[in-house]
């Protein structure tokens, strides 16, 4: 078994490096220590490289690596903007796979003939990507379906590569501090999580069931049924929805609503569940967004989602409202609150920074302004000064970019900040719903009532423990290694000060006696011998204070 699994991974290590140097990042193969593991090394020569290289390569190593370049393309306080450009090209698309192997799965699945479970089955799919593709079947009561079948094999790959990343991350980290800052281990270990979530159809299922049931209240917005009778974790069975791209609906001929209306419908879909329920889908690029020939938005393909808990919630709504009133102090404390920091925040610089990124917003009118833009700004500003925010505030400044633009797109007058504003009006009140009051105030009161019943307890065993003299207060220094360094340094200092003025005075006392066997230069030469080692500890003593920049 671990022999298997060390073949697998010198197999793939082989096919990374061999695209890594097709492309000119051979050099990273060195970064990486990918050579250390190779018995043949791939040509390592550094030649001009970019962005398309990048896209390029990531399409070459497979599935893995094209789900791991697009959540990258969600990353822009870590990846440039010419290569978020191209990184956002990445397809998640692939070749199909033969008829026979994808009937095989689905009766590995049920365990019987697919004629059995569906009275038709096309076998040719309509979509195809690189976990999986997409074959329209019909139920044996005549219903039109999806029915979503997992790559054969296409696990054990992807497993393969996340232990790669996995290491690759942590030993970037060790030789790379602005790895560290970035958080790229972290980022490695959310995209496993996403990944594997995504190989679980059964959690695709699920969240398309919570999505419905989120948005049953918005008028207009269809999600399709599961069918969870005919659904297990590496096949899915999905109502079908049919319809045209939201992006073509200018097109159609008739169109049964305006594009505006859909734009609103839309954008309020979306900041439902971003400020109300903090779940939400988190790939809304056209396809994923039909418009039925109802007029109805349809959301397919909910494989992906964000999360956003109450805190981070909370503070995204805090957030908006200090930009709303112009409160760039309000903004940077939230940010400084929520975030994680790898040191001690200049308050005064950060929000003088971030004020130059919200000043331009300011000023624009409210149709102009773009809310995934300007988030993605604020976390530029907050890496540089190396606070990372929760990895879920990328995901949502992609979301609010890819849903602003379609809305533009439907309706250049469209007014996503309006529409943002009305929508925090509902997550204020949701917030302050007299259930999640009370809630709230049953949870204050229980640990209130903990506190106050534990307390004397306590109090005892610390009089106690006073009385006794057992009573131990530790004490942990931090950040005073500099300090503990420096008195050391002064102490090496003083010691050869004093051997320097030691030597000096015994020298000079044999010249004067004017003793010894042997003389250099008519002197004593043990008096010569002492002045020449006080000078050369003289010389060392005067460079080492001056390379620290202090003064006799």
């Amino acid at each position: 078994m671990i022999l298997n699994k060390g073949r697998k991974h010198l197999r793939r290590y082989r096919e990374i490096a061999s695209v890594l140097a097709r492309h000119g990042w051979g050099w990273l193969l060195v970064k990486l220590r990918f050579r250390d593991r190779l018995s043949c090394h791939a040509d390592l020569s550094e030649r001009e490289h970019g962005p398309a290289h990048i896209r390029e390569m990531l399409e070459e190593l497979g599935p893995t690596f094209v789900k791991f370049g697009q959540l990258l393309s969600t990353r822009p306080d870590i990846v440039p903007e010419s290569y978020i450009s191209e990184l956002t090209k990445l397809q998640d698309t692939a070749s199909t796979v033969p008829a026979e192997e994808i009937l095989t799965a689905v009766e590995a699945e049920f365990g019987r003939p697919v004629q059995e479970v569906y009275r038709e089955f096309d076998s040719t799919p309509f979509a195809a990507a690189s976990l999986g593709q997409v074959h329209r079947a019909v139920l044996p009561d005549g219903t039109a379906v999806i029915v979503k079948v997992q790559r054969p094999g296409i696990a054990d790959l992807i497993e393969t590569d996340i232990e790669i990343l996995t290491k690759r991350a942590a030993l970037l980290e060790d030789h790379w501090d602005r790895a560290k800052t970035y958080g790229i281990a972290d980022l490695v270990d959310e995209f496993a999580i996403t990944i594997r979530e995504e190989l679980d159809y059964t959690r695709e299922a699920h969240n398309t069931d919570m999505l419905r049931e989120q948005l049953a209240n918005e008028k207009g917005i269809k999600l399709p049924g599961v069918y969870w009778e005919l659904t297990t974790q590496r096949l899915l069975t999905l109502e079908e929805i049919h319809g045209v791209k939201i992006t073509e609906y200018s097109r159609h001929p008739d169109p049964p609503a305006q594009p505006a209306q859909l734009a609103e419908r839309l954008a309020s879909a979306f900041l439902n569940q971003i400020f109300v329920h903090g779940f939400f889908h988190a790939d809304p690029h056209p396809g994923n967004i039909l418009v039925t020939p109802e007029g109805e938005i349809g959301l397919v393909d909910c494989g992906m989602v964000g999360r956003l808990d109450a805190e981070n919630r909370a503070g995204a709504i805090r957030m908006l409202m200090a930009f709303e009133q112009q409160d760039t102090r309000v903004i940077a404390d939230e940010i400084v609150n929520l975030g994680i920091s790898s040191g001690e925040v200049d308050m005064r610089r950060f929000t003088q920074d971030l004020g130059k990124v919200t000043r331009g917003y300011y000023d624009m009118p409210g149709r102009s302004i773009q809310m995934g833009q300007l988030l993605t700004r604020a976390l530029n500003v907050s890496v540089d000064h190396k606070i990372r925010l929760p990895a879920s505030y990328a995901v949502l400044a992609k979301v609010l970019t890819s849903v602003d633009g379609i809305c533009t797109q439907l309706d250049p007058d469209f007014n996503f900040t309006t529409a943002a504003r009305s929508q925090l009006g509902r997550a204020m009140r949701s917030e302050l719903h007299s259930e999640n009051l009370l809630n709230e105030l049953y949870r204050a009161l229980s640990a209130s009532r903990a506190l106050v019943f534990s307390l004397p307890e306590h109090l005892e065993r610390i009089i106690r423990k006073v009385i006794e003299g057992t009573l131990r207060v530790e004490f942990k220094h931090q950040g005073l290694e500099d300090v503990e360094a420096t008195f050391a340094r002064s102490a090496n200092r003083v010691a050869i000060a004093l051997i320097v003025a030691g030597s000096i005075v015994g020298s000079s006392v044999v010249v004067s006696a004017g003793k010894g066997s042997q003389s250099w230069f008519g002197l004593p030469a043990l008096g010569v011998l002492g002045y020449i080692v006080a000078t050369i500890f003289g010389v060392w003593l005067i460079i080492s204070i001056l390379k620290s920049g202090r003064r006799p």
